[in-house]
């Protein structure tokens, strides 16, 4: 098996684990600490993510300019360039301390109107923890990358999921014992550093790489360092897009309404989860299209291909939830959280065009075009944000999750555009190629599950039986009607290496 089927496999695993991991911990926690320190837990956690993107882009730079040397068979290049990363690793994480200690400082001025003192020392050093778990992971995902470049996926994917598994034991450990958010993020410090070794270990000594201080090619810095200062920007961008929202929820409605905005995004960014986990697998094969100057008709078919993937996973879940979500909701975390609901599937809907398209993202990158879509959304994303601190007066945490979603599917037209001119993409195409056959099949498992709602009955039972026929008729439907032949007969040649492998 290659290892970009292993790596989707393991993706595809990671994401069940992590999923199942917040569905499990999330009311667990929730109990634990109390609507109060979760919402807190989740605000400072916000902070500490604006933090973690002060890498400057280095780790999508270091996949790709390994994938080069790689693809060249260069491995004095790739040293030489993997001694700089190190360097510009070490600067990031020394910027993030001092951020991060000015941060401390402003603690409570920042939240004083919402947050008691007691909750405010627990905060700062929440942030304290959280910070050195934000410098440990940096510099892990420098190894990650390297063995992404190299398309590696089997040995970092197999690490996390063995953390995330860990994970889930030891927090329900900690919460047994009464511990309490300080403790959470304690655990999760001292695990991001057992993932920090192993993978720098292996991508030592297994792919062998190695961290030279020679000099490099000025120009080729500046190419690649140009770069990654546009991936860093719209990294920024991304934060802010997701993470402001609880900040000002936070900072003008307190910890109780942050901790509902919270799950909604969460729901939702678990959503987006199931489509990343396969097209991120395709940034080197997307490299290796812009290095040999592969025709449109080549890169269309490619983006089709991947689209359709990810659709048909993406369907079934904004079917499903859209059907039985709010249902979920209420017997997950209770009534107290109803409104996540709303928010998730704002977020879902909204997210759906922008992940489908995510191989025309990973072609700007390859082909260092990255800078537009970062001008594009440094305007439109925190114009949304603007919106929706202005919905959030009238309309509460659903108003915020609208005017961000405003925001993002603007910026999502403007980046066809330009998908169009600068990259050569049939944008129209695509649309009607993930359209047939999919979209008809969709709107009637729409109907099914309304039909589905009218069992009677209440309770996880009656939901679970619920989403598993609502599951079987979406398959059913899609292999029959929604697939096109190239796809069916991959899922008849996967079944028979399942049925092969387990003989």
């Amino acid at each position: 098996m290659s290892e970009i089927r292993r790596g989707a496999m393991l993706s595809y695993a990671t994401i069940l684990i992590v999923n199942l991991s917040g569905l499990l911990l999330t009311p667990a926690i929730i109990r634990g600490l109390g609507k109060a320190e979760y919402g807190l837990y989740m605000l400072i956690g916000s902070l500490a993510a604006y933090l973690g993107v002060l890498d400057f882009g280095l780790n999508n730079a270091v996949t790709r300019f390994v994938a080069q040397c790689a693809a060249r068979g260069d491995r004095s290049q790739e040293a030489r360039f993997l001694g700089a990363a190190l360097v510009v690793n070490a600067t990031a994480v020394a910027v993030i301390l001092a951020v991060g200690a000015v941060l401390y400082w402003q603690l409570p001025s920042l939240f004083s109107a919402t947050l008691t003192p007691d909750a405010l020392t627990q905060a700062r050093l929440m942030l304290v923890l959280l910070l050195a778990n934000v410098a440990v992971t940096i510099t892990g995902s420098l190894f990650t990358a390297i063995s992404a470049g190299h398309e590696r996926f089997t040995f970092p994917k197999s690490v996390n999921i063995a953390r995330y598994v860990l994970r889930i034991a030891l927090v329900l450990l900690l919460l047994a014992e009464d511990a309490g958010a300080v403790a959470l993020v304690a655990l999760d410090l001292a695990l991001s550093v057992s993932v920090l070794v192993a993978n720098a270990v292996y991508a030592r000594r297994t792919l062998g790489a190695r961290f030279a201080w020679r000099p490099l090619d000025p120009v080729l810095i500046r190419e690649v360092f140009a770069f990654s200062a546009w991936v860093f920007l719209f990294a920024i961008i991304g934060q802010f897009q997701w993470q402001t929202g609880q900040v000002v929820i936070g900072a003008t409605q307190g910890p109780e309404q942050v901790a509902v905005y919270a799950v909604g995004i969460m729901l939702g960014t678990y959503y987006g989860a199931f489509s990343s986990a396969i097209t991120a697998l395709f940034m080197p094969r997307a490299t290796r299209l812009a290095e040999t100057k592969a025709d449109a008709g080549r890169l269309n078919a490619e983006q089709t291909r991947i689209g359709r993937i990810a659709l048909l996973v993406l369907l079934l879940i904004l079917g499903g939830f859209a059907c039985f979500g709010r249902e979920f909701v209420l017997l997950w975390v209770g009534a107290n959280y109803a409104t996540a609901w709303n928010v998730a599937i704002i977020i879902m809907s909204a997210y759906t065009v922008p992940l489908v398209q995510s191989f025309a993202n990973q072609l700007l990158e390859a082909k260092g075009l990255f800078a537009f879509k970062a001008k594009v959304r440094l305007v439109l994303l925190p114009a949304g944000v603007l919106l929706g601190y202005l919905l959030l007066q009238r309309m509460g945490v659903t108003g915020m999750a609208i005017g961000i979603s405003v925001g993002w599917l603007l910026a999502t037209v403007l980046m066809n555009v330009y998908y169009r001119r600068r990259l050569g993409l049939d944008n129209l195409g695509f649309f009607k190629a993930l359209a047939q056959g999919m979209l008809p099949v969709f709107g009637l498992c729409l109907a099914v599950g309304t039909l589905l709602n009218q069992l009677p009955g209440e309770g996880w039972i009656v939901l679970g039986v619920r989403v598993i026929l609502f599951t079987s008729v979406y398959c059913l439907l899609m292999y029959r009607f929604g697939m096109n032949s190239d796809e069916r007969n991959e899922v008849r040649h996967l079944l028979r290496r399942f049925r092969w492998t387990h003989a």
